[in-house]
């Protein structure tokens, strides 16, 4: 069982679920957040904060910011097209629906009624070769609005958000159903006209879109003559728990917006720390950024007040972040709440920044760590007790501190160096088919022994008092 898998679909069927999901959420947002994330990875925060800022309002010549019209900006919506359409979807148009509600140039649709105009969501098609319409999407966007009227959307969103977390009563729970009620009857009348069930519908959305997904699976029951009762439903950062399992709720530990409401209650600990575990929700999983990775920056705690902490709320950090999950050779040894520490540090903070679990604001975290690197050159460091570390492509150095580690090299790693490697440590050699190598790459005997892999290389430092790892054990 892998740590995004969903009801019975096993790991290969969650797997191609959460891309899925995740390919609709990000194209929701037609890149929106592209200027923040490219300036950040970067200049990083500190002293590159301000550069940074101003890459997320005015972008530069490798990405969009959230002012529209810069001339020497790429079109980072169009690419967000192209993307989401490699990944096998198409929108659907409001005349293909049948719809005449209002809809933008881009093809999302608005929300319906009075106090909901500002909602959004992306109707979306998969399709065979031959045309035949395969599945259909559904992606709610979060708190935001398109580049030319983002401001007034946004406000309108956030009026939304403060009338789910304070009243009145059930607002959350109904929020899909007032915004896009009759939408949704339309997408319900038009995919059972093509043949296709509730099940052939994926669902999903981030932040207050993650709200209107965990709002959708509530109603589905009763509503929509309960067509959408057996559709999948994957919510990101969502403030808001569907009870049952019928939402699978995906977040990082350190996103101040996700579980921030006690299913869709406001409590206190929402203004605070909230790290109360839910039945839906992933529990554990860190995004290592330079925030959370700074004593500074962590003056206060995780909060929806602290602005600082939002930059864990990216959809951009989810997309990156989450996908190594998913395509992590570890994927299977993780469990719904397993520790899980992603490295997404920017380029200035990665050559000196150690990722590992520092376990800040969270409640104590149990059991096995995992530590995902990114393509960059990361330092990773493990804790005292048995992790497991992949670093991922770029040259990693890698601090053993416990001798019961369990180190993934998979497909085109780089030159790694290990320092403190022990006999009690594992190494695992995975090709890029998936394949487990443990050729006979001899003895570790000395204290700067290279294990050569194909045009890769690993180099042990520190070892302790020789042996093999040939015989440990192999991982997936």
């Amino acid at each position: 069982m892998g740590i995004f898998d969903y009801k019975n679909l096993g790991s290969e069927g969650s797997k191609a679920l959460f891309a899925d999901a995740m390919a609709i959420t990000l194209y929701s947002y037609h890149n929106l957040d592209n200027g923040f994330a490219v300036g950040y990875q970067h200049n990083g925060l500190g002293v590159g904060l301000p550069a940074t800022l101003v890459g997320a309002l005015l972008g530069s010549t490798d990405s969009q910011g959230v002012i529209p019209g810069i001339p020497w900006n790429p079109d980072s919506e169009k690419a967000a097209l192209e993307v989401v359409q490699k990944a096998g979807w198409a929108p659907i148009s409001a005349a293909a629906l049948g719809y005449g509600g209002k809809v933008d140039a881009r093809g999302t649709f608005f929300g319906e009624k009075a106090g909901y105009t500002t909602a959004q969501v992306e109707v979306l098609g998969k399709y065979d070769d031959a045309g035949t319409l395969l599945e259909i999407g559904i992606g709610f966007r979060g708190t935001s609005g398109p580049r030319e009227s983002l401001i007034s959307d946004s406000i309108g969103d956030l009026v939304s958000d403060l009338l789910a977390a304070l009243g009145p009563k059930d607002y959350a729970k109904n929020y899909a159903g007032e915004a896009f009620g009759g939408l949704l009857k339309t997408v319900a009348d038009y995919a059972g006209a093509h043949g296709l069930r509730g099940q052939d519908v994926v669902v999903s959305g981030h932040s207050l879109g993650g709200l209107a997904v965990n709002s959708m699976a509530d109603l589905s029951n009763d509503k929509w003559s309960g067509f959408y009762n057996d559709a999948k439903y994957v919510a990101y950062a969502s403030p808001t728990q569907s009870a049952g399992d019928k939402v699978l709720n995906i977040g990082y530990e350190n996103d101040p917006v996700f579980r921030a409401l006690d299913g869709s209650s406001f409590t206190l600990s929402s203004l605070g720390v909230h790290d109360k575990p839910h039945e839906s929700t992933t529990d554990n999983i860190v995004s290592f950024n330079d925030h959370y990775a700074s004593t500074l920056w962590n003056v206060l705690p995780f909060s929806i007040a602290n602005l600082s902490t939002w930059i864990s709320h990216l959809p951009t950090g989810y997309g990156d972040g989450m996908t190594r999950i998913l395509e992590s050779g570890f994927y299977e040894q993780m469990t719904r709440d397993s520790t899980v520490i992603v490295a997404n540090l920017s380029d200035p903070a990665r050559a000196t920044t150690w990722v590992q679990d520092l376990n800040r604001n969270a409640d104590p975290h149990k059991g096995n760590t995992f530590i995902i690197g990114s393509e960059g050159d990361d330092l990773i460091q493990g804790g005292r007790g048995a992790d497991f570390i992949e670093g991922g492509k770029g040259n990693d150095t890698i601090r053993d501190n416990s001798g019961h580690n369990t180190f993934l090299f998979s497909g085109d790693f780089g030159n790694d160096r290990i320092i403190g490697y022990q006999p009690t440590d594992r190494l695992v050699f995975k090709g890029a088919d998936g394949s487990a190598d443990l050729r006979d790459h001899a003895k570790v005997v000395g204290a700067d022994t290279v294990l050569t892999f194909g045009a890769d290389s690993v180099t042990l430092v520190g070892v302790g008092h020789g042996g093999l790892w040939a015989d440990g054990v192999v991982i997936g």
